[in-house]
């Protein structure tokens, strides 16, 4: 779940040898400990904000709604970015934001992001514009479905005297650690959070789209930019997403991602709720292609962004 450039490398730098990936190379300072530094350069985080269509004083929970509805969420940029001997990249999200930007200045289709890159780039937008103040965490699945290794990522955010956590990849916002607010639902995306008697805490998503929910539990409270690294270079050789191209957009009362089938071709699957308070009931609508070029280009006519 991560990205790649417009010339297909990581964003990231740094390289895939035999024994894995290079813990040494590009893309900004990678340090251990301390506080991450997620502040990007003040212009370009306008660039972005108007770009995604967010406000700073509308809050996180509306970045992570401008997030979801604009940025495509998924696994392009991760399988370029391996294909190309590359960690994939979420650790700078600078280099992350002026892609995106560039390419939707430069009318060219744009990666799907990961979860790592996507809550860097919201980090990033909360330090410089936003007030400061975020956290990315590491989490782990737990739940019964869950493959041995299957990391994901939030961001901690600080907000009206508490603190938010925020979910740009599956468009969810619910309290963070030790507030009152256990449970909401945000654009149709149930999450509750539960605090746990030794100090850590999990995490649940789900929404009517899937069959099954998702839990995780905290595994790092706070990542610096080489802790995010190195979860990026887990991600490629252990994820819970399957190695073939999916990029998805949430918007509003309405769901589209373009997807490959695992036994060939691909396909457009809208979710659209029943209503702008339901979270459980909708309708999905599948439309099958031949292949992920006619399938991205389908999600393109629906949503006005390509994806590559």
């Amino acid at each position: 779940m991560t990205g790649e450039r417009s010339d297909g490398g990581s964003v990231d730098g740094g390289g895939i040898g035999p024994g894995g990936p290079s813990p040494a190379g590009g893309g900004g300072p990678v340090r251990g400990g301390g506080a991450p530094p997620w502040r990007v350069d003040a212009g370009l985080a306008r660039e972005l904000a108007e770009l995604v269509g967010w406000d700073p004083g509308d809050g996180p929970g509306a970045l992570v709604a401008a997030l979801a509805a604009r940025v495509p969420a998924g696994t392009t940029a991760k399988l370029a970015a391996v294909a190309a001997g590359q960690v994939p990249p979420g650790a700078d999200p600078e280099a992350i934001a002026r892609q995106i930007v560039t390419d939707r200045v430069e009318g060219r289709p744009t990666p799907a992001w990961s979860c790592w890159a996507l809550c860097t780039v919201l980090a990033a937008l909360v330090d410089t514009m936003g007030g400061g103040g975020a956290r990315v965490v590491a989490l782990r699945r737990i739940d019964g479905r869950a493959p041995e290794v299957d990391l994901h990522s939030v961001v901690l955010v600080p907000h009206a005297g508490a603190t938010l956590l925020c979910d740009p990849y599956f468009a969810a916002v619910v309290g963070g650690p030790g507030t009152p607010q256990r449970e909401r639902a945000h654009l149709g995306v149930w999450a509750q959070r539960t605090d746990e008697a030794d100090g850590r805490w999990t995490y649940e998503v789900g929404h009517g789209r899937w069959r099954h929910r998702l839990r995780y539990r905290v595994l790092g409270p706070a990542l610096d930019r080489g802790d995010v690294r190195a979860c990026c270079a887990i991600s490629v050789v252990h994820s819970g997403v399957p190695p073939t191209p999916f990029a998805g957009l949430w918007r509003d009362d309405l769901a589209v991602d373009a997807h490959t089938h695992s036994g060939g071709g691909c396909a457009v699957r809208e979710w659209r709720r029943a209503g702008p308070d339901a979270v459980w009931e909708g309708e999905v609508t599948l439309t099958e292609h031949p292949d992920w070029a006619a399938a991205t280009a389908d999600l393109a006519t629906r949503t006005g962004i390509a994806v590559r």
